[in-house]
């Protein structure tokens, strides 16, 4: 199994409000319905990104489509395979297909398991790392996994913030693509957003992760926005 974790940016003819309301109804039943997807796509979710996330203007998308696949050679078929035509087609209006910014990765890795449950006012931060320049794809992925992750869940003024973390390391053969530039996708949850600006302000937490992630993030380059609650346009687990 392996994830499909895609940056999304909306077709500039649309509002915000167009675009998530196209994405989330007629676009997703479009996935639910196509036969070519029935044995292949195991789980889609959409994650739409927040009205105030909206407020930076450095982030160019509008949301995140994390997608469940049984192999890479299954996405592969499947992203010519005649059937799917339709939803090419509602892509080609609904996003700025050239600026999709994809990435498929391995199960995720969980460094905080997190509640079952997650509060209504959970937020999501949902953030594409590259690894810093001239450092070996091993070196990154073990350094990430090994020691960034662990500092994380075990120094109390950061997991204190935490409800849930995760990282999704991308696929050794996906590195054969030259389109994309990332080296995997962390996901982490907050019990709301004030908990979130709190981690990113408060010395202690703050200054604990920049000193660790400039030893191994080309951190000028992170590519994030904030979201809420998943929503689940298919799910076959």
């Amino acid at each position: 199994m392996i994830k499909r974790i895609a940056f999304m940016q909306r077709h500039p003819s649309l509002s915000r409000d167009a675009f998530h309301a196209r994405w989330g109804d007629e676009y997703a039943k479009l996935f639910v319905a196509n036969p070519a997807l029935a044995d292949q796509l195991l789980r889609y979710e959409q994650h739409q990104r927040t009205p105030r996330d909206y407020e930076r203007s450095e982030c160019l998308y509008d949301g995140v489509e994390i997608q469940w696949w049984k192999s890479i050679d299954a996405l592969s078929e499947s992203a010519t395979d005649p059937l799917q035509t339709p939803i090419r087609e509602a892509a080609t209006s609904l996003f700025v297909t050239d600026n999709t910014l994809e990435v498929f990765t391995e199960p995720a890795r969980e460094v905080i398991e997190g509640p079952a449950r997650l509060p209504d006012t959970a937020t999501k931060l949902i953030c594409g790392v590259r690894r810093k320049a001239h450092m070996n794809i091993d070196d990154f992925h073990r350094y990430w996994w090994e020691v960034h992750g662990p500092i994380n869940r075990d120094t109390p003024a950061v997991a204190k913030y935490l409800l849930r973390y995760e990282q999704n390391h991308r696929l050794t053969e996906d590195y054969e693509r030259t389109q994309c530039d990332l080296d995997g996708v962390t996901v982490e949850w907050f019990a709301s957003a004030h908990d979130f600006f709190g981690m990113a302000v408060d010395p202690e937490s703050r200054d604990t992760i920049r000193a660790d992630e400039d030893n191994f993030l080309d951190t000028e380059h992170l590519v994030w926005l904030l979201a809420k609650e998943e929503r689940l346009v298919l799910d076959r687990f």
